[in-house]
């Protein structure tokens, strides 16, 4: 039971940890640079540049609750 509790907080705190840093990460990694966008002719360049950012940086947070996912189905089923 403890090796669960362990593992659901690693769980918890990576995948939250993920989330609250998500911008940090796509500056660090420069992720906007590779996000696509589909109307790229059809903007400006700095509606472009802020669309991509908000683009990588709301797939770090989904990524990041996905990781964090496994962790609250632990909680609701250690604590049930």
């Amino acid at each position: 039971m403890i090796f669960l509790q362990i593992l659901m907080l690693l769980f918890l705190v990576s995948g939250f940890a993920t989330v609250f840093a998500a911008k940090a990460i796509v500056e660090k990694f420069k992720l906007k640079e590779k996000a696509k966008c589909d109307f790229e002719n059809e903007i400006s360049e700095e509606e472009l540049e802020k669309y991509k950012f908000d683009k990588a940086v709301l797939s770090v947070k989904m990524t990041g609750m996905l990781i964090a996912l496994p962790g609250l189905i632990m909680l609701l089923i250690i604590y049930r």
